[in-house]
């Protein structure tokens, strides 16, 4: 058995809409067929992969596994070598569980050197360009991606229902890249100039951006703090997603917007203020701010720029408020994991550098007992001191102060 491969290969096509065209050019009507037939050979050459190979298009993809992709990748891999030729379309075009995270401890995808939040991906629709599928019948990877919300080639809102039946668009389950299950055409649908921000949201999410070094992953992760910290702030559309045009002005306007925004929340915190700010958790006042540019997906502060912000922020804020014998906003209490954060390390590192005596913990742990990583038990005067004294550098990438023997 020997499958045809399409005439065309499109790198940044869907593993989805490459098995729609596998199974026209190889005379399947449905991909359930296709699917039926690649499990029997999957039977015969290795029974434990074949049971790993889903029937239905919508959950073929990797990173759809429940519990371990192991099998369906061992799967994928014997499938390839059905092809005639020596490509490996089906590993090329998938989407794999990613081991890197963004903060706070959301997972990721992977594929062709890029990192997705899983959050970001869509997953029972997806909108398409009809200009795009005129010129090439194919659905693009990144339009599963929510922040591409118009086509960055023609400068067009994406459609994301059917002109003739206003039913969310879905090829997977169509199993049609040109029609709607309803029949329409959608190369004949209308389309929309998109507004400008839209567009350059869009293009961030292709292409990157190439004249401050910042590749496509730094950017979607930035785009997921936004939506984050804004989330009551900014508009959401009919799917709910959020609209990502008031980033463009925001990122514009950097650092600058961000600062007025921490200078507004210090302002107003003593109003707010419960307990003293010696008793008053980070969080309290800041709320996500370290934990969620944590990792946009990277500790590196020379790609990760929203963390590189919040440090400077708050190494003035201790400046500028020194040690007195009243309690001031420098004295706020930070959790094990915003200790990580400012220091740009690790958890396990905190640890050690709680062992070792560079960090002293405001309270008194009973015998035995360890820290969470939830405990508010630093400083944020004392852990923005450690770092002042060299334990970390805004331009190294080493993150291990103290090894683990």
């Amino acid at each position: 058995m020997f499958l045809i491969t399409p005439d065309k290969q499109y790198p940044d096509e869907s593993l989805e809409s490459f098995l729609i065209r596998l199974c026209e050019c190889n005379g399947f009507e449905s991909f359930q067929l296709l699917s039926g037939a690649l499990w029997e050979w999957l039977v015969d050459n290795d029974h434990q992969a074949a049971g790993a190979l889903p029937r239905q298009l919508s959950q073929i993809n990797l990173y759809h596994s429940k519990h371990s992709s192991g099998f369906r990748l061992r799967a994928f891999q014997l499938l390839d070598s059905l092809f005639d030729s020596d490509a490996r379309p089906l590993m090329q075009h998938a989407l794999l569980h990613s081991a890197v995270t963004f903060s706070p401890r959301l997972a990721a995808l992977f594929r062709y050197g890029i990192h997705i939040p899983l959050c970001f991906i869509r997953s029972s629709y997806t909108p398409v360009c009809p200009t795009c599928l005129a010129e090439s019948p194919y659905i693009r990877q990144y339009w599963h991606f929510k922040p591409y919300q118009s086509c960055h080639h023609h400068g067009v809102s994406m459609l994301f229902r059917c002109p003739a039946c206003q039913e969310a668009l879905n090829y997977q389950q169509s199993e049609q890249t040109l029609y709607c299950h309803c029949g329409y055409d959608l190369r004949d649908a209308g389309t929309e100039s998109a507004p400008p921000e839209s567009i350059v949201i869009s293009q961030l999410v292709v292409e990157g951006e190439t004249q401050n070094a910042l590749s496509i992953t730094n950017w979607l992760g930035a785009l997921l703090w936004h939506s984050r910290i804004k989330h009551n702030q900014i508009a959401h559309n009919e799917f709910g997603e959020p609209e990502f045009d008031q980033a463009v002005e925001y990122f514009s306007n950097w650092p600058e917007a961000f600062v007025r925004d921490l200078e507004e929340v210090v302002s107003q915190a003593e109003v707010k203020l419960v307990k003293g700010f010696n008793h008053t958790r980070f969080s309290d006042v800041f709320g996500e701010l370290l934990v969620s540019s944590r990792k946009l997906p990277s500790r590196d502060l020379r790609q990760n720029f929203v963390l590189k912000a919040v440090l400077d922020f708050l190494q003035e804020l201790v400046r500028d408020n020194p040690k007195t014998k009243e309690a001031n906003i420098a004295d706020l209490k930070l959790t094990v994991l915003e200790a990580a954060a400012l220091l740009t390390t690790s958890i396990e590192q905190v640890y050690r550098l709680y062992e070792e005596g560079y960090l002293q913990s405001v309270t008194r742990l009973k015998l035995h007992s360890k820290l969470s990583s939830n405990d508010a038990v630093f400083f944020l005067r004392h852990v923005m001191e450690l770092r002042w004294s060299g334990m970390a550098s805004d331009y190294s990438t080493n993150d291990v102060y103290l090894p683990s023997w």
